[in-house]
Order: structure tokens, then sequence, then C-alpha cells
């Protein structure tokens, strides 16, 4: 949908296999013009791709991300961020079907926010662009109101462009905020100097993501240390310092996050869920359920189902 010379919207994912595909006339579209992509799938995957600043949104379902060995599994909680020139792949599969939102940025676009904003914040070169830290974020008051007012906008047959692009601005302006914001964060983190605290920050958080994208599927710490680019000590200590918790721990806490989210759903069997979250032995699995939840599986089970009969 052609909305101005600088703001698009694609109702659909392309298809990057049809022989009259473009790729670099598809990227240019990118390049200058604020491009969202709303568009719901069951089974859709591309290939390493370049891509500007972009909001990785679901509004239901989950889409997965790859850049390099890092992985992301994006869903209604959470957001992701990418940097603009980030190449990565991504994918849909899902019985049920994934609706997907993604907000880009064209680089024309953050050069005039960024200079609005004088030296508030810190541009990586002459060419005004902003790195921002490459991680998923929880939905927040901050961020999320003005993607959903996108959103719901979309939804309207002959949406007005000039709404549109307001919201982009107050949309960009609110994510380096965001990003000023992550200082309290980022500071707890022990080192000397500043730069490096902010880079153990990302990738302290690639590991993190890694496991809450991943927590299904053996993980190793040498996988982890890979993905955070550090040694298996190094990574250990300061994930345990930071996080409270060694990544073995963080591992069994996002495993039985996500049995409880199922077991809400009442509609798997206890020994479905204990594979589902990647466990092979149903005893120790519910032992583990029990320690953390004072209940077992089946009784946690039986006691939603009670709620939600008398809520009906």
């Amino acid at each position: 949908m052609h909305l101005s010379d600088d703001l698009f919207i694609m109702k659909s994912f392309p298809d990057f296999h049809e022989s009259y595909f473009d790729i670099d006339e598809y990227n240019r579209t990118f390049e200058k013009k604020n491009v969202i992509i709303h568009a719901s799938a069951k089974d859709v995957g591309y290939a390493e791709h370049w891509g500007p600043l972009s909001i990785k949104c679901t509004i239901k379902g989950t889409e997965h991300y790859q850049c390099g060995n890092r992985f992301y599994s994006v869903n209604e909680d959470h957001y992701l961020i990418f940097n603009d020139g980030q190449y990565y792949s991504s994918y849909i599969y899902s019985d049920t079907g994934t609706e997907s939102f993604t907000i880009n940025f064209s680089s024309s676009f953050q050069q005039c926010v960024l200079e609005s904003f004088g030296e508030d914040f810190e541009t990586t070169n002459k060419i005004k662009t902003y790195e921002f830290i490459e991680k998923c974020y929880k939905h927040n008051d901050l961020v999320t109101p003005l993607v959903m007012k996108l959103y719901r906008t979309t939804l309207i047959k002959n949406p007005d462009h000039y709404l549109i692009t307001e919201l982009y601005f107050l949309l960009l302006e609110k994510l380096l905020f965001q990003q000023e914001k992550l200082r309290n964060e980022i500071m707890k983190i022990e080192a000397v100097k500043y730069s490096t605290q902010v880079e153990l920050y990302k990738r302290l958080n690639y590991a993190k993501d890694f496991i809450e994208s991943c927590y299904m599927n053996e993980i190793e710490l040498k996988t982890l240390a890979k993905v955070a680019c550090m040694n298996k000590a190094y990574f250990l200590r300061e994930f345990k310092k930071y996080f409270g918790v060694t990544p073995y721990q963080y591992i069994i806490r996002q495993r039985l996050k996500a049995a409880r989210q199922m077991l809400e759903t009442i509609r798997c069997t206890i020994t479905e869920i204990c594979f589902a979250v990647g466990y092979r032995d149903i005893v120790s699995f519910c032992k583990l359920f029990k320690k953390s939840f004072n209940v077992t599986p089946e009784q946690y089970q039986k006691s939603f189902i009670k709620k939600s009969f008398f809520t009906c």
C-alpha cells in the first residue's frame, strides 16, 4: 500500500523465489521509505538478507530470527530491535499461524530525528546514525502504546499517512529515550570503562535471548559462551554475577515458566508438556516443577481448570 513518497505498508510477505523478484530494488524501498510489514503466515522463511533499523513484533504467534550465531524468538510478550544495516534470516513455522508486525525506519528518517536532538544522543559518525542495543525488549509503557497505535492504523482501509508519519517520529524518539534508560541496567556490570560495560551488557543479553529462544533444546555452556563471544569460565562468572543465576539455572527457569504457561492452556498432557519444554524424564520434570511452584504439574493444571470453570 503506497501512502506517500516516504511511507509504504506491505500487507503480505514477498516471495524472494519468484523469477521477477529484484532484491536490490526491494532493499532500495527500505532505504528510501519507512516501511511497515503487517502480514500473516503459517510457513514462510527468508535466507540471510540486509535490513534497516527495525522493530520486530508479533500480534499473534512467534517469528524466529537468526543473526550470526544469535537466535531470537519474537512473540506477543516482547519485541526485537535490529540496527540499520544488520543482516539476518527469519522464518515462521506454525500450525495456527503468526501475525507479524515489523516497523522499519529509513536512514534519512533516522538522520532527521537525530539532528533534531542536536548532541543529546551520541551518534556513530558524521552521517548521523545511532547504534541501538540489539536484544529482545519486554513490552512497556514507553514504546508499546505507539507500536499498537501504528498497528491499529494499518487496519484501516485508507490510513492517514500524516498520522502514521507523526507516530513514526514519536516512536523513534521513545526508542532513543529507552536506550538512555538502559544506562542504569548497564551500570550494574562491573567494569572500569562504560564502553566495556556496554559491550558486556550486549554479549550477556545475546546469551540470555538465546536461552529464552532455544530453552527446549539441549544447550551447552560452550554454545552460550560462543554466542556471547567469551571463554566459558569468564562467561559463566559474568552471567551469574549479572543475572544472579548460572546459565543452567536460567535454562531450568525458562523451561518451567514455559511448562506452567502450557499447563494453563489445558490442551496438552503432562508428558507432552514435559517433552515440549526440553525434558525427557517425566519424574525429574515433575520434581523440578513441584520444587519451584510447590505443586505438582497435575495439581497446577487441575487448579487452573477449576479456576477457569468458576470464572466462566
